[in-house]
């Protein structure tokens, strides 16, 4: 009950503390001749969000009592960190460390703690002091007053660490700094003076002088530790040297990182696809991405780079193929320059077996009416019909067919109606076949006989005036009938494709309108088909 009840007080102590006491460091290392002084500082600031008006220290405790001092210098108040203006934003403490000539070497340690004047835990502050005996050639080294030191920053953001070398040998000596194991893609320089300086970095010290160097450390990927050795050796004796460690976290990096991936609503199978995935990353970076689907759906390629930028996105493209139908799951893995993975994305894609087709012709009356009175006549086929505006097929027509699950593509008319470009832009996307005459009346027939459905006894006869074919265009769609657009007399073709047609079942024609040469009646009586005229 007694051990609860220390800490509820202790706790209950932290909580209502309106200050806290903070140093740049909590331990110091140092090394001593007998007889030897040196200084160092140690800097508290008040983290809480009330002043302190005063800070008082324990005698040094431990085993290097005798070798350390510390003296607090005398202030009104020590502000909080919170208050825009205050006294003082830090206290410096004087810590010395010296030794007696008579001490024997060895390795000493010692502690203190700081108060301030509120209810708060107290700071504590721990020394090590190693005591050796003067050689001809020596080197001291620390790094922030301690053998080793630590720092957590930001991607491409330096860590800082203070490095102090001593000669203590007992002759002037030129001692060389340098990170003999620095990792790859790590980056290190030194500072002496403010001035960069080469590694190694030789300095030439007189005995017992101290130099300050400041050494800025740049890290590789986010997320990663290294623990970096840096080592000081005396070129006068190179066996005596020293050596500290630099321990430097890799904050993990925050992206603003967008995937968006597009792919087909629907495939069919057997025909190519064209998938994307686009990234948004606010750094400049080179993305592997590798696809992963099943057996039955092809992708090419499976492994990408996609380079991105602070202010640009990066977009990637691949072809799949199902070669059975079904839904399948696809994996997006993706991989930064540093093979630091990325959220995996995921997506069901379905492959269907269809008969679905597209229509595409010229944007004239008499083309569109012979498309669309097929496409709206029949009802069991889903056909699709895109009309070119000056044989031109525009960006967003194109991805729109190619999204589509369509089977094939139907060019009706010849190059003057939908130019060859056209084709080889559609034939790059999925299977195309162009049917077309050497005018409106030899594609009519060679259009109908290619997609005569069985059982259909009657066609829709109309000249080429554009009323009447309009008029032609909407009884055929109202029966289901063919539409066929012909004034001239039957070529060759026209005449081979009506042989088609009538060995699919036709048997009577609808003429509509005046517009219809009798050539063209009479060719057709002549064939045994029954002609009948609109009422």
């Amino acid at each position: 009950m007694k051990l609860f009840r220390l800490l509820a007080i202790l706790s209950l102590l932290v909580a209502v503390s309106a200050a806290e006491l903070a140093a740049d460091r909590d331990r110091f290392e140092v090394e001593l001749h007998p007889g030897e002084m040196t200084k160092r500082t140690l800097i508290i600031e008040n983290l809480g969000d009330k002043p302190v008006f005063s800070i008082t220290s324990t005698p040094v405790a431990g085993t290097a009592k005798e070798m350390v001092k510390v003296t607090i210098p005398k202030f009104e108040k020590l502000g909080p960190e919170s208050e825009d203006v205050f006294d003082k934003e830090e206290l410096k403490v004087e810590i010395t460390f010296s030794s007696d000539p008579q001490t024997d070497p060895g390795s000493y340690t010692g502690h203190v703690y700081f108060f301030d004047d509120t209810p708060s835990l107290p700071l504590k502050v721990e020394f090590a002091v190693e005591l050796t005996e003067q050689e001809s050639y020596g080197v001291s080294l620390t790094i922030d007053d301690a053998r080793s030191a630590s720092a957590t920053v930001d991607p491409d953001e330096a860590a800082v660490f203070g490095l102090l070398v001593r000669n203590a040998g007992l002759f002037r000596d030129v001692i060389s700094v340098d990170l003999p194991h620095l990792p790859p893609r790590w980056t290190a320089v030194l500072f002496d003076g403010g001035m960069p300086a080469s590694l190694p970095y030789n300095l030439t010290l007189s005995s017992g002088v101290s130099r300050v160097l400041r050494l800025e450390i740049v890290g590789g990927r986010a997320g990663e530790v290294r623990e970096i050795e840096v080592m000081a050796t005396s070129l006068g004796d190179p066996s005596k040297n020293a050596s500290v460690k630099a321990e430097v976290e890799l904050n993990h990096e925050v992206r603003a990182y967008e995937a968006i991936l597009k792919l087909p609503e629907a495939m069919v199978v057997n025909r190519t696809h064209t998938g994307s995935i686009t990234i948004n990353l606010n750094v400049d970076e080179r993305i592997t991405v590798e696809v992963e689907a099943p057996p039955e759906l092809m992708v090419m390629p499976r492994s990408l780079v996609i380079p991105v930028g602070k202010t640009r996105s990066g977009e990637g493209e691949f072809t799949l193929m199902a070669t059975s139908p079904g839904r399948y799951e696809i994996r997006i893995l993706l991989h930064d320059s540093f093979d630091v993975p990325l959220p995996t994305e995921r997506a069901e894609l379905l492959a269907i077996e269809t008969d679905s087709f597209a229509i595409v012709t010229g944007d004239g009356l008499l083309y569109r009416a012979l498309a669309l009175s097929y496409a709206e006549g029949r009802k069991d086929v889903a056909v699709t019909v895109v009309t070119l505006t000056g044989g031109e097929m525009e960006a967003e027509e194109m991805e729109e067919l190619q999204a589509q699950p369509l089977a094939r593509v139907l060019i009706l008319g010849n190059e003057s109606i939908v130019p060859s470009e056209v084709e080889r832009a559609l034939s790059d996307m999925m299977p195309t076949e162009r049917i077309a005459g050497v005018d409106i009346c030899e594609t009519s027939w060679i259009f109908v006989s290619t997609l005569w459905p069985d059982g259909g006894e009657m066609v829709v006869l109309v000249g080429t005036d554009e009323v009447e074919a309009f008029e032609a265009y909407e009884e055929a769609k109202k029966t289901g009938s063919p539409l066929i657009i012909c004034s001239g007399p039957l070529s060759e073709a026209s005449l081979s494709a009506l042989e088609d047609i009538k060995a699919l079942g036709l048997k009577r024609a609808l003429v509509w309108g005046t517009g219809v040469d009798g050539a063209v009646i009479e060719a057709l009586e002549d064939a045994g088909i029954s002609i009948e005229e609109e009422l």
